[in-house]
Order: structure tokens, then sequence, then C-alpha cells
């Protein structure tokens, strides 16, 4: 598997697979977590993708990174979080990231996630809208804008439209039909 020049990260979900950083370049390897409590790697991600409800997951997770970073040796502040807004409440509270932690590199939105929790149309106007309030969140709190490529591309067609600076995949499959 050869990732796409259209996407700059690939998330995994789980364990990192042996071998997985060869297989995609220079791309950045992202850890999914989907609670700030749920257990860190034994290996080194580039970042963490935590599905967040608010700042305070950010902070929560921020203090976990830095004792798991002691007890590994890393070099403190190597972890990097990139906190993903998939519900009603992560939209609502969007601004509590705004200083939510110095590790916080970017704020997301994750449009599938969100739009089945409400039970509506991921192209509707509904989503459309929360994704712009996260694109704004983003730059309160200067970090980096992202959104996430879906298997079916709407999340990519957005991204670029909406002048997201970073786009991530969840699935491999989903990185060579797109270019920004």
């Amino acid at each position: 598997m050869r990732v796409a020049g259209a996407v700059d990260a690939l998330v995994v979900e789980g364990p990192l697979p042996p071998g997985l950083r060869g297989r995609i370049g220079p791309k950045r390897l992202i850890l999914a977590l989907d609670r700030p409590d749920a257990p860190l790697p034994a290996e080194a991600p580039d970042a963490v993708l935590l599905a967040a409800r608010s700042g305070r997951d950010v902070a929560a997770l921020g203090a976990r990174l830095a004792v798991h970073e002691a007890e590994h040796g890393w070099p403190d502040g190597r972890l990097r979080i990139l906190a993903a807004i998939a519900d009603p409440l992560g939209v609502l509270e969007a601004r509590g990231f705004v200083g939510a932690s110095p590790r916080l590199d970017g704020l997301g939105f994750d449009g599938a996630a969100l739009a089945a929790s409400l039970g509506t149309d991921p192209a509707g106007e509904t989503v459309a809208q929360a994704r712009a309030l996260v694109r704004l969140a983003a730059a309160a709190a200067g970090v980096t804008a992202f959104a996430t490529l879906e298997p079916g591309g709407l999340a990519g067609a957005a991204a670029g439209r909406d002048s997201f600076d970073l786009l991530i995949a969840r699935d491999p499959g989903a990185l060579t039909p797109f270019s920004r």
C-alpha cells in the first residue's frame, strides 16, 4: 500500500501495525482515541486524535500524556493532540478548546459522526454550519484546522471548500480518489 499525496496523515485505531510507517512514507501517523482515559500507546505516534466533547477532554488527555512520556523516557511535549469534534456538545463547546492544552495542535471536524448522532444528512445545512463553527474555533485557538476524509468523500470535498489546513483519513482505501 502506498498512501496518495492528497492527504497529510493516516489515522490508526488500536495498536500501531508493524511496518506501517514504511508503507505510508512521509505522512503523519496518528493514533485515534475515543476518550481521554483510553489506553495509551507503547510506541509513539506523531500525534493522538481524540474524539473530544470539550476542552476539558483535551486538558485531561494532556495531563495523562505528560505522565506517559515521562514513563517511556520520551521528550516532554512530544505527543501532540488533535481534537476531533464529532457530537453536538463538542460543537456547542467549541470555544472551550481555546487554551485547553499547550499540546493541542489541531481542532477538527468529523461530519459523518456528527450527522449520525443527529440523525441528519451529512450534506445538510446543520452539518455545514457545525463545520464552519469548528473552523472558526480552530482559528480562535491558533491551531491547525482539519477535516476527516471519509470513504464517501464528503468530508474531503468540504475540507477544500472550508479551507481546512489538514486532511486526514481513517481508511487507507479512501486516499487515492482525492486531491487538494
